[in-house]
């Protein structure tokens, strides 16, 4: 019994761990996105720019409603995360087993979000960069300068008139869609976690009261 709860200790600061790296780079993802989006008249959004949208002088703003989605995904993914980082805390902190079907359900609903979330983050923010990118690179390389704000360092700062550095950073960019990656696949795992670590919980449960019946009818 001793080496089963070592075990389940083990397993349960494991799984905080892995929790705690998921939420460090779904937070990472989250800071980079808003440090490069409505941050200044240079960092407007940039994503899914098309041909049309890169010759229009006039345009500042291109389509925020793609960029306020990507913020808002990996708001939420963080959220949700920090709350299952928290409730683990405690968890190992107090060595609590939370085995209440409503508490364990709304810890699934938490781990669902925050993947489907994360998952969301990404495609918007590696599609829309990735769109925009090869819409400046097509123009470059047909010969033509687009009549925007600037061009479009697909993974650096921007500058203008050797002025600089501006927002969008690609990197930013391309790290804060890698993190959302990572953090997605950590908090998969970490689900998997969850449902072997409460079927265990359950297992063990059914199984403790035929070993004190047994032990009785040995006395």
């Amino acid at each position: 019994m001793i080496r089963a709860a070592n075990n389940n200790q083990v397993l349960s600061l494991a799984f905080f761990v892995i929790l705690l790296v998921s939420l460090g780079a779904a937070g990472t993802s989250l800071g980079l996105l808003q440090a490069n989006i409505n941050n200044g008249i240079y960092s407007r959004c940039h994503f899914f720019i098309t041909y049309t949208q890169a010759m229009n002088s006039s345009l500042l703003n291109y389509n925020l409603p793609t960029c306020k989605l990507s913020i808002a995904s990996a708001t939420i993914a963080t959220i949700c995360l920090a709350l299952l980082t928290a409730i683990e805390l405690i968890s190992v902190s107090f060595q609590i087993n939370v085995k209440r079907l409503i508490a364990n359900i709304i810890q699934a609903g938490f781990f669902v979000g925050s993947i489907l979330f994360l998952f969301i983050t990404m495609i918007v923010v590696s599609a829309g960069w990735g769109k925009t990118c090869a819409t400046y690179r097509n123009i470059t390389s047909s010969g033509g300068t687009p009549r925007s704000l600037f061009n479009i360092d697909c993974t650096g700062p921007q500058y203008r008139s050797s002025v600089g550095p501006f927002a969008p950073n690609g990197a930013d960019f391309i790290t804060a869609a890698k993190c959302s990656g990572v953090a997605n696949v950590l908090a998969i795992i970490t689900l998997s976690f969850f449902v072997a670590k409460r079927i265990r919980s359950r297992l063990s449960d059914e199984y403790t009261p035929l070993i004190k019946i047994n032990d009785y009818e040995l006395t």
